[in-house]
């Protein structure tokens, strides 16, 4: 997942860069060689664009931060520390495979079952299930 947000964010950089030289561009032509009319209509539509970027580039910074944040805590969520876990009780497969998909219709953020780990949720309700 951090590899697909690092791609994303250099995929957004490289675009905010052209519409910058794109914005460039317009704000150095003379006025002989585009109407203003045009020249306005897309100095409006880079700069717009240009701010859309940014915002999803802080987007993508702050999910990158919260990844970051939450591979620190992954040691209580990873699987070798849950193998006691499944040991202990029988799982049936389907129930193991129910194990890597969230829980909850809206899981949390740090759900490890979203970075392809056993959610916990469902480990309990197989828990009690079984228990």
């Amino acid at each position: 997942m951090s590899e697909e947000l690092t791609k994303k964010q250099q995929k957004c950089r490289r675009k905010l860069a052209k519409y910058q030289q794109k914005l460039n561009h317009y704000t150095q032509l003379e006025e002989c060689e585009i109407s203003l009319k045009k020249r306005a209509a897309k100095l409006y539509k880079y700069r717009l664009k240009i701010i859309k970027r940014q915002l999803k580039l802080k987007r993508i910074k702050a999910q990158i931060t919260l990844f970051g944040a939450y591979t620190k805590l992954i040691p209580a969520n990873d699987a070798v520390a849950n193998a006691s876990i499944f040991t202990q009780h029988s799982v049936t497969p389907l129930a193991q495979a129910n194990l890597y998909r969230p829980h909850k219709s809206k899981p949390c953020r740090s759900c490890p079952a979203l970075r392809g780990k056993a959610c916990l949720c469902a480990m309990k309700n197989e828990q009690r299930k079984q228990g």
